[in-house]
């Protein structure tokens, strides 16, 4: 009885208990990530999972260890043996532990993103070398234990300690601080040191395939392959009974996880995941048919972010058990689209485009589903736009008319030509105004029924959207016309007032408008936030409350009250919830609904809530249930990675990167420094990036920035690799950040590198530049100093030449007029000379003469006798003759005539002279009047001598001027 009491006050927490968090949701399904071999690339087997400091994701795959970034897959290292990985377990420092098929050892990564596996079994002795899968791997304190069946190996301090199995061990436990091993010989045995020690009464465990072991309050629960679950108080084991005894024992148990709130995930080999309470009552049962793609589960862990991995035989799922949004799914509808759901007499119903559907929705809510279905509600087969509970009847609106649903069908109210939805008159509980694809219908409760009364004249616009305000008024909104108020007559069969608003009247657009009816207030959804009508200019505004709350720049699509006076809203691609708070204020809540963002249908997007506080959401991948017991914590911090980094030029020249085999250094140290310095050649880089964040991975949008490039951070989008072209020389560090679907922003990743200049820009290349520079300035400079050397000497030479030119224009004229005066000298000095030569021809023609006269009376004198002729006086007629003779010498006359002669013969005198010293005054004298072409007559006289005596001299002349004998001594003399 005590035990039924606490089953049922648990269940009552359960369901109504909001502060009750971090619970798997029990309604509906968790959504759920698979990822097929064919994604991730490798076998299709998966054995062991784990997360590492930083959020990357290990997987132990038949291929090696695989790892997952978010975005890409990839195989990092495998054993030498190059056999499967088993099992897996990671320190604080991360590095990994690995345990293969006859191989175990230690996985690090090294500073250029390779992962290196070292194995261990070169330290044992060659005896205990064969073994065969190293099934679990754990860290104990500061030892690392890998265990076969055939052996147990502890390593510490790089030794390793061996507990052989004498027959074989079955299977190993880590719980808590303890480590429990199975056998079939001695059954459950607790390892203490590195002894293994039987427990209390341990035979109870042969035969019984332990495959999982938990602590409890009660003692250690044990989770058997066959025989369903048990619990061992220290001394006995007992059955521990469960809500799904018959489904685990047929189904085989194959791994085991404690959730949270004492919860416990059963994976199977047949039938999926398995998840109980602590009193063994059934949450969750997700195996194929609920979404998870292979039904062998062969391991679990749950992540930072509080999902869940889950390893299978083919594939690996990513349940999202954080998430307080879960699917409603039926195998049969799970392609439909949801365009209304209504929960009416304890069954859920759903309107979709192939009709209309219901299950049991206090059998599906209490975790019955085995054979709860949704089943067909025949009579209807097209778009179900809304079904709606008025009076005692569930009313379906269809593309062919109004149907009324009972039970597993529907029958025809009005066969119109499509009907949107239905809405009671204000203060006619009896009337239901109908809008249709073509105007109005009016439907009467009669007896309880409702009957078809007419078609209401006057309005035949399309009536998708209505509301009623408190005077009795229609609002009805057109999708691209604008918004219509109808007033009705009495008998509501016509229309007696129509006004018509859009953006004429206050509206951004006439585009896209909604009606809503909240706190009884009529609004309006528009394209830029909430409006309404204002009393005074019945124009439309913005409404101050919504204004404040929502803003005005996105499009109001949906707004919804609740019953606990909650507001939900659509607004742009957001879906939130409103709450009222005790001061009359509201506040916004998002970030639980971000997963619906582009689910909804476009343009109907529905919600529907109920009064035990179940929110439906209807979307193209069906029907979305949310909890708000369910607390998740939308603000874990995660991080950035850069995946891979490679060189465009030459081709796929990988830098950076975790896949295996793909870089060369697969040797070297975690402690190695990693620098990234690149030739000019290769400055075109690629970089992939990816976030550790899983949940919704596809909608993580990243931003980047090149520091040493870019001035700014990129803007953020969907983008996973970036490239850069053409990079000039420079350090740089690239730069990337996520954001999640909940706009937490991640912890950046940045790789540093550097690219070199080219040879032409290097140091030596410039100090090459600076010298030939140099050079080639000095030669310029040299160059300009001779060109302007010769530019100036030859303006000095153009000066000189036009001073010379200018004096030689003045020399010529100067010349000229020298020429002239030289013209008139040497006339007056030709007139001179002739009259000079006139007068020395005159003297020399008066000497002759007076020669001549004196030789005649030399002569006359000479022949007087001096002896016959006394009276002659002879003393006197001597002295005659001295005084003829000294005249004949005329040395007066000569000094006379030499001096003018002289002048007009350029001093032929002297320089005959100074030619020939030798000559004799009388050869002188001679020679003067040779060049002055006397003959040898005239010559005579003028020398007081004879003919004879001149022929004579001239002789002597001829032998002292050394004249040969065939130059005449008249034309030597001349030219001389």
């Amino acid at each position: 009885m005590t035990k039924l009491k606490i089953k049922i006050l648990f269940l009552l927490l359960l369901f109504i208990s909001p502060i009750i968090n971090s619970q798997i949701k029990k309604i509906g399904v968790p959504f759920i990530a698979n990822y097929s071999p064919k994604t991730y690339k490798a076998a299709s087997e998966n054995w062991d999972v784990l997360q590492d400091s930083k959020g990357m994701m290990f997987f132990a795959n038949h291929f090696g260890i695989m790892q997952f970034d978010g975005v890409r897959w990839a195989i990092v290292t495998q054993p030498e043996n190059r056999s499967m990985v088993r099992s897996m377990t990671i320190d604080k420092s991360d590095k990994m532990y690995v345990g293969a098929q006859g191989d175990f050892g230690f996985v690090i990564q090294l500073p250029n993103g390779q992962y290196q596996y070292t194995s261990l079994v070169k330290l044992l002795p060659k005896s205990a070398r064969n073994f065969g899968d190293v099934l679990h791997t754990v860290i104990r304190n500061n030892e690392v234990i890998f265990f076969s069946y055939e052996r147990i190996f502890i390593y510490k301090n790089n030794t390793i300690k061996v507990i052989n199995a004498k027959t074989s061990f079955d299977d190993f436990f880590e719980v808590g601080k303890e480590i429990y091993v199975t056998n079939n010989e001695k059954g459950l045995l607790k390892l203490k040191g590195n002894e293994l020690i039987p427990v209390v009464n341990s035979q109870q465990f042969v035969g019984l395939q332990v495959r999982k072991i938990f602590q409890t309050k009660n003692g250690l629960l044990v989770l058997t392959q066959k025989n369903g679950l048990f619990i061992f108080d220290g001394e006995q084991i007992k059955p521990f009974i469960t809500e799904v005894d018959p489904l685990l024992k047929q189904n085989q148990i194959s791994a085991g996880i404690e959730l949270s709130d004492g919860y416990l995930g059963i994976g199977t080999r047949q039938s999926g995941l398995i998840v109980i309470d602590s009193e063994g009552y059934l949450i969750q049962h997700i195996d194929k048919q609920m979404g998870l793609q292979n039904e062998y589960v062969t391991n679990f862990k749950i992540d930072a972010e509080g999902n869940l991995w889950v390893t299978l035989k083919g594939g690996i799922s990513l349940i999202q058990i954080s998430s307080p949004l879960s699917k409603i799914i039926d195998s049969s509808n799970s392609e439909t689209k949801i365009y209304c759901s209504q929960i009416y007499q304890n069954k859920l119903y759903i309107g979709t485009d192939n009709g209309v559907f219901w299950l049991d929705w206090e059998a599906y809510k209490s975790g019955k589903r085995e054979n709860v279905t949704f089943q067909y509600v025949s009579g209807m087969s097209e778009n179900v736009w809304n079904i709606g509970v008025f009076g005692n009847s569930l009313l379906a609106f269809e593309k062919n008319g109004i149907f009324e649903i009972s039970r597993n069908s529907a029958k025809a109210l009005a066969k119109i030509d499509g009907a949107w939805q239905g809405i009671l008159i204000p203060n006619h509980p009896d009337l239901l105004l109908v809008g249709g694809y073509t105007g109005l219908y009016l439907l009467k409760q009669i007896n309880g029924s409702w009957v078809f009364q007419h078609r209401i004249k006057g309005f035949e616009e399309s009536s998708r959207i209505m509301e009623t305000d408190k005077q009795g008024n229609i609002w009805i909104a057109h999708g691209y016309k604008g918004i219509y108020k109808l007033k009705f007559n009495a008998v509501y069969d016509s229309v007696i007032d129509i006004q018509f608003y859009n953006d004429k009247n206050g509206f951004p657009s006439s585009l896209f408008l909604n009606t809503f009816k909240i706190d009884n207030q009529i609004l309006f959804g528009t394209t830029k936030g909430v409006y309404r009508q204002d009393v005074s200019s019945k124009k439309m505004i913005p409404d101050p409350v919504f204004k404040k709350y929502l803003g005005l720049e996105n499009h109001i699509r949906l707004l919804k009250p609740d019953q606990q006076d909650n507001i939900w809203y659509i607004s742009g691609e957001n879906t939130g919830k409103m709450s009222k708070q005790k001061n009359g204020s509201f506040k916004t809540e998002e970030l639980p609904f971000r997963k619906l963002r582009y689910l909804y249908v476009p343009g109907f997007e529905n919600i529907q809530t109920t009064k035990s506080g179940d929110v439906f959401f209807g979307t193209q991948e069906g029907l979305i249930h949310y909890s708000a017991i369910k607390n998740k914590k939308y603000q874990t911090k995660y991080k950035a990675v850069i995946s891979e980094v490679k060189c465009i030029f030459p081709k796929d020249s990988l830098l950076f990167s975790s896949r295996y085999d793909v870089l060369p250094n697969k040797t070297g140290s975690v402690n190695d420094k990693f620098s990234t310095v690149l030739a000019y050649s290769n400055n075109a880089l690629h970089f992939s990036f990816a976030s550790l964040c899983f949940e919704d991975a596809d909608a993580t949008k990243y931003e980047y920035w090149l520091e040493g490039f870019e001035p700014t951070w990129s803007d953020y989008s969907l983008q996973t690799e970036k490239e850069y072209t053409n990079l000039p020389e420079n350090e740089y560090v690239f730069h990337v950040r996520a954001k999640n679907m909940y706009d937490v922003v991640s912890e950046e990743a940045v790789f540093r590198f550097e690219v070199l200049p080219p040879w032409y820009r290097t140091f030596w290349a410039y100090l090459f530049y600076f010298v030939l520079y140099s050079v080639v300035i000095y030669l310029i400079v040299r160059y300009q100093k001779s060109v302007a050397e010769r530019q100036r000497r030859q303006l000095i030479e153009n000066q000189e030449r036009e001073l010379l030119r200018s004096r030689a224009e003045l020399n010529e004229q100067k010349l000229t007029f020298e020429q002239q005066n030289m013209a008139i000298v040497r006339e007056n000095l030709e007139t001179t000379i002739n009259l000079k030569n006139a007068k020395v021809a005159s003297n020399t023609v008066n000497l002759i003469h007076l020669n001549e006269i004196l030789l005649s009376i030399k002569e006359l004198i000479g022949q007087i006798d001096k002896k016959n002729d006394p009276n002659v006086n002879f003393s006197l007629l001597t002295k005659i003759n001295k005084l003829i003779d000294h005249e004949l010498q005329g040395d007066k006359h000569w000094n006379e005539f030499e001096e003018i002669f002289n002048q007009l013969h350029d001093n032929f005198m002297q320089r005959l002279k100074s030619s020939y010293p030798e000559l004799t005054p009388r050869d002188m004298r001679l020679c003067a009047y040779l060049r002055m072409n006397f003959n040898t007559k005239e010559i005579a006289p003028l020398l007081g001598i004879s003919v004879r005596g001149v022929e004579d001299t001239r002789y002597r002349i001829r032998k002292k001027l050394q004249l040969p004998s065939d130059t005449n001594i008249t034309e030597f003399i001349l030219n001389f």
